[in-house]
């Protein structure tokens, strides 16, 4: 795999096409994945997500999907979650009772503040810490820290992450903080939808894709 090939799973998630249509912005081809054999010749994976987590987890289930995803994650090849794409990637969500993948050590639950619910539209970033995700474009991310949200679930910033240094961004919503980005070596997962957040957006989106196997 000296070249990057570029793969989105492809779920039934609402997001594919804006997710495809970003990849083909910034001069990708991407290429739809459903089933897990198409995994192996990738080089990167895109796991997009709009939706309930516990619809998503049994389309994984349903086609073997969710076991070979942790074995793409065990091969060092870099894979970025988003939205629901994300939480799937912690251990746990609320939304249908879900246990999820399991590749990063958070757990999902439902806002429960007095502003409307989903959180819905443009939102500021506060930077946790220094990371490849924005380092080689960071004033581009500095300069446009406002990215796109729809959810009503949400990693929150209490006891189970708070601190984690898996947490690149934190948003905050009705009074209540919660990640926007994470990455943990080769998982990479945004909260927000990077690929309608404009020029920021796409930054985070082209340095994933200018990572390298671990």
């Amino acid at each position: 795999m000296s070249a990057k090939t570029i793969g989105i799973l492809d779920y039934g998630a609402g997001n594919f096409g804006s997710v495809k249509r970003a990849l083909e912005a910034l001069s990708v081809t991407p290429e739809g994945v459903t089933q897990s054999h198409q995994l192996d010749s990738l080089s990167h994976l895109v796991f997009p997500g709009v939706g309930s987590a516990a619809q998503a987890m049994n389309a994984l289930r349903s086609t073997g999907l969710d076991m070979a995803l942790k074995d793409f994650v065990r091969s060092g090849r870099p894979i970025l979650g988003i939205c629901v794409g994300m939480q799937i990637l912690g251990r746990y969500s609320a939304e249908g009772d879900t246990e999820c993948l399991g590749l990063l050590p958070f757990e999902v639950h439902k806002f429960t503040c007095s502003e409307p619910v989903p959180h819905m539209g443009w939102n500021s970033l506060s930077w946790q810490k220094s990371h490849s995700a924005y380092s080689s474009a960071a004033k581009t991310l500095s300069d446009e820290a406002n990215f796109y949200f729809v959810h009503s679930f949400a990693a929150f910033m209490k006891s189970d992450i708070a601190g984690s240094t898996h947490v690149l961004a934190s948003c905050s919503y009705g009074g209540q903080e919660f990640a926007a980005l994470v990455a943990e070596r080769n998982v990479w997962g945004a909260q927000c939808h990077i690929e309608k957040s404009g020029r920021a957006g796409f930054a985070f989106l082209k340095n994933f894709l200018d990572t390298e196997r671990l």
